[in-house]
């Protein structure tokens, strides 16, 4: 079983009730410790690696977590720590939580992805994502990352997110992080557009 050096710094990080980090941060404090590099969005091979790495070390913290009458919700957009009989909130659950699980424990998926392998799985995920209805608070939320209001069309939308996005693209100089929510907020008012073309 190959070790992770990313468990001990979470570890630290990650270790009571109440803290809670995005993966984006978690994976700023580990960069700033150059226990990942710096270029993590380069390209998409080494995005997903490190993406796998974080979460390879999450699942196995949380095993360790829950000796300790504490959980690790490892959610889509953020992790936390709780109490073991508070763990709900956006934690994946049931079976797909168990099927996550020891998809990042199983480090052959590391070692065997291409640049091809995961560009497929990232269309499988957008289509994916593609298919679920928006709520209320997702909507509200992709319109905040986007400085927009309601009601507006989608044209509007695709014109405010096509001015942020090359703003924040990394080849100039932007940040990584806030394209990857300028992206996400993007796909899902594309998802929630109404037959008036309305969002």
């Amino acid at each position: 079983m190959e070790t992770n050096p990313l468990l001990e710094p979470l570890s630290l990080l990650l270790n009571e009730p109440g803290q809670e980090y995005s993966e984006q941060s978690l994976i700023k404090h580990l960069v700033a410790q150059e226990l990942l590099p710096g270029n993590y969005g380069s390209n998409s091979l080494l995005l997903f690696q490190t993406h796998f790495a974080l979460f390879n070390a999450l699942y196995l913290w949380r095993d360790e977590l829950h000796g300790q009458g504490l959980d690790l919700d490892i959610g889509l957009l953020d992790v936390k720590v709780r109490a073991l009989e508070q763990a709900t909130g956006q934690a994946v659950a049931g079976t797909r939580e168990s099927k996550l699980r020891e998809y990042y424990l199983n480090w052959s998926h590391f070692h065997v992805a291409t640049e091809q392998s995961v560009e497929d799985l990232l269309n499988d995920f957008w289509q994916q994502v593609a298919a679920k209805p928006v709520n209320s608070g997702e909507r509200e939320q992709a319109l905040r990352v986007l400085s927009l209001t309601a009601p507006v069309t989608i044209a509007e939308v695709k014109q405010r997110y096509r001015r942020l996005a090359m703003a924040q693209h990394p080849d100039r100089g932007g940040d990584t992080e806030q394209l990857q929510e300028i992206n996400w907020a993007m796909a899902v008012l594309r998802r929630g557009v109404a037959s008036d073309g309305f969002v």
